[in-house]
């Protein structure tokens, strides 16, 4: 949510006209309001505006600033302002080597960011769950996952480190290099450091089986987190639901459809276009058209979810592949209306199909308006 930073610079306006002068928790808070909203000049600016009315910056507005910055990758600013804190004497606490460590792990800056956790512990700062969970989802990201590995043993190692978070984001590395046993494992071991596993792990785990072909496992996993309590979220149903129909179960599909709004779910445009392109890839064009033309986009729209360029990219795909280049027409004329545009995959199967005379030249037109 983006605060009203505006108002809230006016508000320390007039407190300075009426003589009640803003201390640093004031101002610390309207500057962490800046960082968040990636309003960093706004932020520096009110810093440099303090320090000409003699109030003395603390490590909580350093460890803002130092955010704000590396929030939007000014690494060499938010060394500056490191370097800065620590010639005043306010020296670093381990939000300000996390909010460093976060940040440079997100941008695979791994090497720079283990550098950063030495220096921590050189200073006498102990490294907290934050610190290594956040290297280790940077070695995940590069898909280094023995060094992520090694990283969760050594939190196991100093005793009640480890937590949800950190086995998810484990299980996530694994999942996504498609190591899924070994993500399993960390799933199992968690009950032996009695941690309950929660939405995201059985959606992280689900998503991994999927991905590897395992579908009927991703099934039973399904039911297994219902039954422990774990309630599925709409990107769970998402998850399986692709799986069921890039798979052709259809009607498996069609029921988790049901059970969704039988739970009165609120389906996204994500869900919507997981049927259609289902559908289109089952050859089932008839029931694609109907369900997009009828129902399903008049239920969208209800809902404020219009269908988006994906929804119309695969649609048009589908009657394409269908040989049913009239509808294919008129779904690319509403589509360039609507304000969206055919996407890479769209443009290469056209380009083919006109290569071979199987559409319309009068294709081009329209799919030039649309680039």
């Amino acid at each position: 949510m983006i605060g009203n930073n505006g108002a809230a610079t006016q508000l320390l306006g007039k407190m300075e006209e009426r003589g009640c002068e803003p201390d640093i928790v004031t101002y610390n808070t309207v500057i962490d309001s800046h960082c968040k909203d990636t309003l960093v000049d706004e932020a520096l600016n009110l810093f440099t505006e303090n320090d000409g009315r003699g109030i003395a910056p603390d490590v909580v507005t350093y460890n803002s600033l130092i955010q704000g910055v590396c929030n939007i990758g000014q690494w060499k600013e938010a060394t500056r302002l490191l370097n800065e804190m620590v010639s005043q004497n306010i020296f670093p606490d381990v939000v300000t080597f996390n909010v460093l460590v976060d940040a440079l792990c997100k941008e695979g800056m791994v090497v720079e960011a283990k550098t950063v956790v030495e220096m921590m512990i050189q200073r006498g700062i102990e490294p907290d769950t934050i610190t290594y969970s956040s290297l280790m989802d940077g070695y995940c990201l590069r898909g280094e996952m023995d060094e992520a590995k090694n990283v969760f043993d050594l939190m196991v190692s100093k005793g009640s480190m480890i937590n949800v978070c950190s086995c998810n984001i484990l299980i996530n590395g694994y999942c996504k290099g498609k190591k899924i046993d070994k993500a399993y494992k960390i799933f199992k071991e968690m009950r032996h450091m009695k941690l309950v596993p929660d939405t995201v792990t059985y959606t992280t785990l689900i998503d991994g089986f999927c991905i590897v072909g395992r579908i009927q496992k991703a099934e039973k996993l399904f039911s297994q987190m219902q039954g422990c309590g774990q309630h599925p979220n709409i990107q769970t149903y998402a998850v399986l639901l692709d799986a069921l129909c890039s798979n052709q179960q259809l009607s498996k599909a069609i029921e988790l459809l049901k059970e969704m709004k039988d739970k009165k779910l609120e389906l996204n445009i994500v869900i919507y276009s997981i049927i259609i392109e289902g559908l289109c890839k089952a050859g089932k064009m008839d029931s694609a058209i109907e369900v997009f033309s009828d129902k399903l986009l008049r239920e969208m729209r209800e809902k404020g979810c219009s269908p988006d360029g994906w929804t119309y990219n695969i649609i048009i795909r589908g009657l394409l592949n269908n040989n049913d280049a009239s509808r294919a027409m008129r779904l690319i004329q509403e589509m360039v209306e609507s304000g969206f545009s055919a996407d890479a995959s769209t443009v290469e199967l056209i380009a083919g199909l006109l290569s071979e005379d199987i559409v319309d030249p009068a294709l081009l037109p329209l799919l030039n308006k649309s680039l």
